[in-house]
């Protein structure tokens, strides 16, 4: 096993471990239960929806000021193809196993699967190098950027179309909306926010009469509102709903449909991602109702049973919303009313999300396509360029007893190779020849390393010389330079 992979999977099995206690400690295997009893909140967030999409905007605007336009539209193609890939296949193999998951592990945990992308963010650190791609889709010429361009557009009207939809319905229903100022509805609000244990909760209870189910809707506590319709209910059926209510909000399953909703921009060509979209709200509510029923009686789960069948849905945008679409009304309605008991799924949790982070980032675009010609010589010809020295790596070991006997063969080959730009982070570190050529330029000293299916330029003419990478499609000739490449004892002669 290569050095890197031996690193990824040491960092994503602790990481898969800690996601696994998590489930295991929130969800009892037994009871599911979800109390504690020190003090912190009782309803937490499975992965906050926030994560990847702050990353992403924060590594965005960063690269502008310190990199520049180019390169910062370099670094966006490579993380979203690799984010895209990754998230569609990801989406695509959970559907295949939902129903499978569904009859075995919590509604809790099922919902908790369909935020576990938010976390690849980690996968883009240095420490998860991979060796080399397993697959690499090549562009030739401009088209990659057409492309780009006509995701990214599609991407931004799909997020600003959906952000718009959101902020239309929040304006819609909470016109005329009136606060609650029933005493008794008030104060079962207030015992099931103490009994969720939420800290200084800023949030309010509204009645609106343009909604005909009770729903939540807000990103920020400051701004959230639980609005119920202007219809009587029991003060079991209340009891019932803003228990509901109140643990979307404490789970923060708002952020959590916005970061589906961002995965489906992302991936906005790709039909199975709105399908994963609506599947994800479905396990949502059914997290929700596992978790309101926890040991409910028979008589309770009947009530919470008839509380849906009475209220249609309503919900839009980033809401949470009590009442289930026809859709999946009646697989709501199997579990509420004949409970089968789960397992936690923190095995099957913590081992998603170790494979999650172990697949990632093995597809990789090759887009571009220059000539060493122009890469490496800048279409001067290569009558400046000496070798300085000649090196064969194996590991971390150097053997500079190396010598190239045709320094214009040399050139010449490096001149007729095509490079293209390669998306991801490898090391190539398995491939099976490796050499590092020092040449002297009239810059100063440029450094080439060159693998099986890729070549690294460092510019060590440079007070701060960045590596970068360049993937050949045709794969080195090792065949032609062990030609011109004979071993040469240090201090044995001339180059």
């Amino acid at each position: 096993m290569r050095q890197e992979v031996l690193i990824r999977g040491i960092f994503s099995g602790i990481f898969g471990l800690i996601i696994a206690w998590i489930v295991f400690s929130r969800y009892d295997t037994e009871v599911g239960c979800e109390s504690t009893d020190d003090g912190c909140q009782r309803y937490q967030s499975y992965i906050p929806g926030y994560l990847l999409p702050l990353f992403l905007l924060i590594l965005l605007i960063s690269g502008l000021f310190l990199q520049g336009a180019v390169k910062t539209a370099q670094f966006t193609l490579s993380i979203c193809f690799e984010l895209f890939v990754h998230i569609s296949v990801y989406y695509l193999l959970l559907l295949l196993l939902l129903p499978v998951f569904r009859r075995l592990i919590s509604a809790r945990a099922c919902a908790m699967l369909w935020v576990m992308p938010n976390y690849l963010y980690l996968t883009s650190q240095i420490y998860m190098e991979l060796p080399e791609p397993a697959f690499v889709l090549i562009t030739p010429g401009n088209l990659v950027w057409i492309l780009f361009f006509v995701w990214l557009a599609g991407f931004l009207t799909v997020l600003f179309r959906k952000i718009l939809e959101h902020l239309s319905f929040r304006r819609r229903i909470l016109t005329d909306s009136v606060p609650v100022t029933d005493p008794e509805l008030l104060a079962i609000l207030e015992d099931v926010i103490t009994d969720a244990r939420i800290k200084n909760p800023k949030f309010r209870l509204v009645t609106s009469p343009h909604i005909t189910s009770p729903l939540s809707i807000g990103l920020f506590r400051r701004t959230i509102r639980i609005i119920l319709p202007e219809q009587d209910y029991s003060r079991e059926d209340q009891t019932l709903i803003l228990q509901h209510e109140i643990i979307h909000i404490a789970r923060e399953d708002s952020w959590s449909k916005y970061f589906l909703m961002f995965c489906t921009a992302m991936c906005w060509f790709n039909p199975l991602m709105w399908t994963a979209m609506r599947k994800s709200a479905e396990d949502l509510e059914l997290s929700c109702d596992e978790t309101v029923l926890l040991d409910a009686d028979d008589n309770t789960r009947r009530r919470y049973a008839l509380l849906l069948l009475n209220t249609a849905a309503d919900g839009r945008g980033f809401t949470t919303c009590l009442s289930a679409s026809a859709r999946s009304m009646r697989f709501r309605l199997k579990h509420i009313t004949a409970p089968v008991r789960r397992r936690s799924g923190a095995i099957v949790v913590g081992l998603i999300f170790f494979l999650l982070c172990m697949t990632s980032g093995y597809a990789a675009l090759a887009y571009g396509g220059r000539s060493g010609a122009e890469l490496i010589y800048h279409n001067e010809g290569y009558q400046e360029y000496a070798l300085n020295s000649v090196s064969s790596v194996q590991g971390n070991s150097y053997d500079f007893n190396y010598k190239i006997t045709n320094e214009t063969a040399f050139h010449a080959y490096l001149s007729g190779l095509t490079f293209y730009d390669l998306t991801g982070n490898y090391s190539f570190s398995s491939s099976g020849t490796t050499f590092v050529y020092i040449l002297d330029t009239p810059d100063g000293m440029l450094g080439i390393t060159l693998y099986d299916n890729a070549m690294k330029l460092t510019p060590l003419y440079e007070e701060n010389p960045v590596t970068s990478c360049y993937y050949i499609a045709d794969s080195t000739d090792w065949e032609y330079l062990n030609t011109i490449t004979v071993p040469h004892p240090v201090g044995g002669g001339e180059f």
